[in-house]
């Protein structure tokens, strides 16, 4: 598979030790008592930070959605291409065989993309 690197930072809502104590009297603030589907109006203590998932450093959001939007479009493609050759073949388009040459070529190269062992990308 594609070896995923992970820029990590010092959280600084946990001040790196991983658990919460943000809140008041050094209890778990409402934010990681929500992200463990607890009550707000309770003080929890030792809470695990929800903000590095209880590592002590944290990835950026923006550097998540930077590193999945590449496999989640291409499955959408791929997803939707099927769908328009099944909607075409069920309804006897003329231009069929054009659209599944391209369609095919599409999802060919999108498969062959994501299944190589070429670690130089």
């Amino acid at each position: 598979m594609h070896e995923i690197k992970a820029n990590l930072y010092p959280c600084r809502h946990c001040n790196e030790s991983g658990t919460c104590s943000t809140g008041k009297d050094s209890a778990s603030c409402n934010a990681c008592a929500k992200a463990h589907e607890l009550s707000k109006n309770q003080a929890y203590f030792g809470l695990s930070c929800a903000a590095c998932n209880g590592i002590g450093q944290a990835e950026p959001k923006t550097e998540r959605i930077n590193k999945r939007i590449k496999p989640a479009l291409a499955a959408l493609i791929v997803l939707l291409l099927l769908a328009f050759i099944f909607a075409l073949a069920l309804t006897r388009n003329p231009h069929f065989p054009e659209f599944l040459a391209f369609a095919g070529t599409m999802i060919g190269s999108i498969t062959a993309y994501y299944f190589t062992n070429n670690k130089n990308t």
